[in-house]
């Protein structure tokens, strides 16, 4: 019924700093667990991270092309992380089944 496993993750994130690149990397998490797996996760884990490309990327922009210069910094990153999942495999939970049958006219009339 309930299960661990582990599975890698590949994903990317992108932002105006490190810290927000990670943000948004870490936010993902969840999403895809939940569109991979049938099963219900109680438990994500992070077990290790290995960044597979970062990109720093800075535009020199100026106001009309001559007012008020600027750097713009992007940071790009692909990460695959290893994350440790705890599943409860809901397939396997054997339900009992109990039917309730709604009152009919007769009874809604005598409790007037």
């Amino acid at each position: 019924m309930y299960t661990e496993t582990t599975q890698t993750l590949r994903l990317s994130g992108s932002g105006d700093t490190k810290e927000g690149a990670f943000n948004k990397i870490f936010s993902q998490i969840k999403q895809v667990v939940a569109r991979q797996t049938s099963d219900l996760v109680v438990r994500i884990e992070p077990v290790g991270v290995s960044i597979v490309s970062a990109t720093e990327t800075v535009k020199h922009e100026r106001f009309f092309g001559l007012f008020f210069p600027r750097k713009r910094t992007r940071y790009d990153i692909t990460v695959d992380i290893q994350v440790r999942l705890g599943l409860v495999q809901v397939e396997n939970i054997s339900f009992q089944q109990q039917t309730e049958q709604t009152a009919g006219m007769g009874q809604l009339v005598r409790q007037r």
